[in-house]
């Protein structure tokens, strides 16, 4: 076998073994985040690609995304409902910036990584999203460019129907004490935007 095919597979085993590890962590940093509010998991969609085909389903004309689920992807709670609300909460996890940032300024194609930006110049984000008796998203995917390049924002009917999100570097959640920063952060833009959405002592009473 050729040395440089032998180099690409020793560098496809290390980048699965890493991913593995990384993923891993993510799945662990959003189990902590929904539990200091207080939300169960309920179930995640995929976003930039259709979801992994499941046993004996799909073909070989899959895009390669579609195994690669985490590249955008929602991590969705159960929604809470108070006396007087229904509150509902997500997590998305966008790993790369560089499609949406690329087609933001130029043709880019999802099947092309060389027309995104470069991984220099992207960003990795978690976007928080909260709803106060309404979820719809922005876009049918979430893919309108105000949700992935503006760092928050809202949609409101009225006042007991809105929906907030807000941006936040994946690289600030590197320690427990980033991450309970970013936490309070958005319990503070939530309540700002008078939703009832605070940090919880015991996150599921």
């Amino acid at each position: 076998m050729p040395q440089n095919i032998k180099d690409t597979l020793q560098e496809a085993r290390k980048a699965y073994r890493f991913l593995y590890d990384y993923q891993k962590r993510i799945l662990d940093l959003v189990s902590y985040i929904g539990g200091k509010y207080g939300f169960r998991y309920r179930g995640g969609y995929s976003k930039f690609s259709n979801s992994s085909p499941r046993d004996g389903k799909g073909n070989l004309g899959n895009w390669a995304w579609d195994w690669l689920n985490l590249y955008f992807y929602e991590f969705n709670f159960e929604p809470k409902t108070t006396s007087k609300d229904t509150i509902y909460f997500a997590i998305f996890i966008l790993n790369d910036t560089g499609y949406f940032d690329a087609k933001n300024e130029k043709e880019a194609n999802k099947l092309d990584t060389s027309s995104f930006k470069s991984v220099e110049e992207a960003e990795s984000k978690l976007i928080f999203v909260a709803g106060k008796n309404i979820w719809s998203g922005w876009g049918v995917n979430w893919d309108e460019p105000e949700f992935l390049s503006q760092g928050y924002g809202d949609k409101k009917e009225d006042e007991n129907h809105l929906m907030v999100f807000k941006h936040y570097s994946l690289e600030n959640f590197e320690n427990e004490e980033k991450a309970m920063s970013c936490i309070k952060d958005f319990e503070q833009y939530c309540l700002t935007n008078n939703i009832d959405f605070t940090i919880r002592v015991n996150p599921f009473e």
